[in-house]
């Protein structure tokens, strides 16, 4: 009965390669006296416990070696997900400081395709789950074209849990490689909603850009989004893409025009900017380059101006040894133009800063273009009276060449 009841398992190498798995009194030391005792009875007084200590020392030393292990091996898929996720990011080869940490992980382009689809899949379950907790959710579309002059349609989702909690998240980019009319982008948005589970019953609105395949009143996008569905949704046109249309009032094409080719001889030309690097370097500039600026990035405008303005000394000095003409550049009226404009997109920059960002509403971001309103009507204003308190590049021309 009680060799029944004692369990005894062969995982144990050594002496019999056996050990008791339920550890009572006298289990114990019946398995001491029947396997052990005649290796070591022998052992007595300081030599004995001097033993015991060894072996414990060699236990301890093969459960740190079984730890080390495991805890290596996590570390090692922990570094391998993050540098795929790092290559993800970038678009390009991931060279890490701790070249030994990683000199024996697996790198190559199918290993790193195959991490970074994981990530991609768990990404899109996390997202599905929170998603799932929304009572109801609006969406933002912004179709544009790449390089390739292939259609991409950005859809974002806004939802807000039972909570109050606000989720906001890029939903999925879909390619449209043939024809971009309204009911190809309903098409779209259709199976982004069915592959994130979201029910067309909680979509309650719908912001999109003043793109005409989107904001149709008969056979676009908008109004067959709304035949489609069973209840009414809110249509919005973006905030910031009618502030930036309203921007276009103002009438300084001539100057930006003039900017951008500037910037364009400089830069476009691998010798002439090879030159002016090293005109910049000569004269000590703290502005290592011009910027390029690009039409569909609108917050490039005022950086482009404010870096042109700042090596207008530079630009102007490069232009004569290049033997181009340099009148417009220095032109009274041109540079209090020049001037103008820097200061005025850089008022826009601010206003669009405040208009992006997450957990904004809509509220808020009108209570910011009311006041930028406000604000334009003081700067009329002081502008008829000279007054160029919030004109920091028009406060370093002389005040008395500048034409109210």
């Amino acid at each position: 009965m009680a060799s029944a009841k004692r369990r005894i398992s062969d995982t144990e190498s050594g002496h019999g390669g056996r050990k008791i798995a339920v550890c009572k009194s006298y289990n114990v030391n019946r398995h001491y006296t029947t396997k052990h005792a005649v290796s070591y009875d022998k052992f007595k007084g300081q030599f004995r416990i001097d033993k015991i200590e060894l072996l414990k020392k060699t236990f301890l030393a093969q459960q740190s070696v079984m730890k080390t292990k495991v805890i290596s091996s996590y570390s090692a898929t922990k570094i391998r997900f993050l540098m795929a996720e790092a290559i993800a990011k970038k678009g390009k080869p991931f060279c890490p400081e701790k070249t030994p940490t990683v000199e024996d992980l697996s790198l190559s382009h199918q290993t790193i395709a195959r991490r970074v689809e994981y990530l991609s899949k768990n990404i899109e379950l996390s997202l599905k789950e929170k998603l799932n907790k929304c009572e109801a959710y609006s969406l933002a579309l912004d179709e544009s074209t790449d390089r390739g002059d292939t259609a991409q349609l950005a859809s974002f989702n806004r939802g807000i849990t039972s909570n109050f909690e606000v989720i906001e998240e890029l939903l999925d980019i879909d390619h449209m490689k043939d024809t971009t009319k309204g009911e190809d982008i309903l098409s779209e948005v259709k199976k982004t909603l069915v592959k994130f589970e979201l029910p067309e019953k909680k979509l309650c609105g719908v912001t999109t850009d003043g793109a005409s395949a989107l904001t149709g009143k008969n056979i676009e996008f908008i109004a067959l989004l709304k035949k489609s569905i069973n209840h009414e949704i809110i249509s919005y046109h973006c905030i910031i893409h009618q502030e930036q249309l309203c921007a276009k009032v103002l009438e300084m094409k001539n100057v930006m025009e003039l900017v951008v080719h500037t910037v364009n001889f400089i830069r476009s030309r691998g010798l002439n900017h090879r030159h002016f690097k090293q005109l910049l370097e000569g004269c000590g500039s703290e502005a290592e380059d011009v910027i390029y600026f690009s039409q569909v990035r609108w917050l490039s405008r005022a950086a482009t101006l404010k870096r042109f303005w700042i090596l207008l000394p530079e630009i102007v000095l490069f232009l004569k040894i290049k033997g181009k003409d340099t009148s417009l550049l220095e032109n009274i009226d041109c540079l209090n133009n020049l001037a103008f404009l820097i200061d005025m997109t850089q008022m826009l920059m601010e206003l669009n800063l405040k208009l992006q960002g997450k957990d904004q509403l809509i509220s808020k971001l009108f209570e910011n273009v009311e006041t930028f309103v406000l604000k334009l009507k003081l700067l009329k204003q002081q502008l008829s009276s000279k007054v160029l308190v919030h004109f920091k590049a028009l406060s370093e021309r002389n005040i008395n060449t500048i034409d109210s």
